[in-house]
């Protein structure tokens, strides 16, 4: 954590998450209980891949009744992690600790338009103040991963 402080990113706190997985492969869609009281849809297009990976989301929140009329439905997976968040300029540093799997480090840096290149360098530094080599993150998401029985300490 002494890297991360040093990169000047502020710490917002912590966060206790449960993602309950209604659709997965490059379109996922989950249902998150933030910290047992705020609801959201995430929608998200991804290529599972190893190494730095781009995606397209949507997060609409939710009132109680959506997400239990969500969660009716079939759930494929569900995740529960804690998550420690830092936030770097447009790069949200996420500290996770996934039940199950392990703890890893998630760099999401957040652009719109043709910010791309922008968000780019952005996150290239902030990965280089870190120590982190981005080639070497992880293929798949956590639903993935726990899906696939694969343990990371």
């Amino acid at each position: 954590m002494a890297l991360i402080k040093r990169s000047g990113a502020d710490y917002k706190g912590v966060l206790r998450q449960t993602d309950y997985y209604l659709e997965k492969g490059r379109r996922k869609v989950k249902v998150r209980v933030i910290n047992g009281k705020k609801f959201q849809l995430v929608s998200y297009l991804r290529v599972e891949k190893a190494g730095r990976k781009e995606s397209a989301y949507t997060i609409k929140e939710l009132t109680q009744a959506e997400k239990t009329a969500l969660l009716s439905k079939q759930v494929i997976c569900c995740v529960k992690k804690t998550r420690k968040l830092w936030i770097n300029k447009n790069t949200r540093i996420h500290l996770d600790r996934v039940d199950g799997l392990g703890n890893f480090l998630e760099l999401e840096t957040v652009v719109q338009g043709k910010a791309v290149k922008k968000g780019l360098n952005e996150f290239n530094k902030v990965a280089q103040l870190l120590g982190i080599k981005a080639k070497l993150g992880v293929a798949g998401s956590y639903s993935d991963l726990a899906e696939s029985g694969k343990v990371v300490f």
